[in-house]
Order: structure tokens, then sequence, then C-alpha cells
């Protein structure tokens, strides 16, 4: 009986080493896991706060009119859709979105180097006549990004401009 002792008593010991090492395996994968998940965050963050800089950056274009407001609208609603905001912060940049939509027709990049010229100037005149129509509320809009601190109770910058 002996020898069946000693047997099983290695046995119970082996596991209990194995089980001991695989526990401290587990611990080591959590650490990098967390590792991981922090570094990622961070990486996160710090996207956002490039995204972030970068909307006030075209914001002051916009103040100081070194852009086009369709121009500024594009690039201030594809970074805020970058953000990943809710809907409710998301709304603070409405009037960007409302003018990138209103002047989505219009070609860009390629596609604008493809147009006649005629093409172009028709263009530029309707894109004129919507950004004129939005100009007030976006360069209002583009003051109020530049004055934001994080203040939540702001109110969006939404503004009703008629058809188009």
């Amino acid at each position: 009986m002996t020898p069946y002792i000693i047997v099983g008593a290695l046995i119970i010991v082996g596991l209990a080493v194995y089980a001991v090492y695989l526990q401290w395996q587990l611990h080591r994968q959590k650490k990098t896991r967390q590792a991981q998940a922090a570094e990622l965050a961070e990486e996160l963050e710090s996207r956002r706060e490039h995204y972030r800089k970068s909307i006030h950056v075209i914001a002051a274009a916009i103040e100081a009119d070194q852009v086009t407001l369709t121009e500024g609208a594009i690039r201030i609603s594809m970074l805020v859709t970058q953000l990943e905001l809710d809907d409710i912060e998301r709304d603070t940049y409405q009037v960007f979105f409302q003018l990138a939509e209103a002047t989505s027709h219009i070609p860009i990049l390629d596609e604008w180097k493809k147009l006649s010229t005629r093409e172009k100037l028709r263009f530029d005149r309707e894109r004129t006549e919507i950004e004129d129509k939005y100009r007030e509320f976006v360069v209002d809009a583009a003051r109020r990004v530049l004055q934001k601190k994080g203040s939540e109770d702001e109110q969006p910058l939404f503004y009703s401009v008629g058809k188009h």
C-alpha cells in the first residue's frame, strides 16, 4: 500500500505544481491583456485629442475665412464622425453636417478635376449660393467650437436655414 500512497502523493504534488503553473500563466496573460487594453485606450484618446485639435484648427480657419465653408464643414463633419460621439454631443456640430449634406452633390477631388471649366464655374456659383445661406450659422458655430471648453450645457449648433 505504501507504493500506492507514494505514487498518489507524487501525482497530487505534480498536479498541484501544474495548477500553480497554469494559474501563473493565466495571471501573466491577464496582466498582458490589461496592459494592451490600457495602451489601446491611450492610443484612442490620443487620436480623439488629435481630432479635437483638428476641429479647432479648421474652425479657426473658417472664422478667419481661410477655407471655404463647404470644405470646413466637410472636414469637421468627418472628424466629428471619427470621434464616435453620442447623438447629443454630435448635435453640437449639426450645422456642419447640414452644410456638408447640402453640398454633397458637388464633385470633389478627382471628380472635380474631370469637370469642364463651365461645369466648375456652375458648381462654384451653386456652392457659393448655398454657403451664403449657411454663412452666419457656420461662422457662429465655428466661433462656438473655438470657445467650447468641455461645457455640456451648450445649445446645439443647429440652425434652420430653409430649403437650399
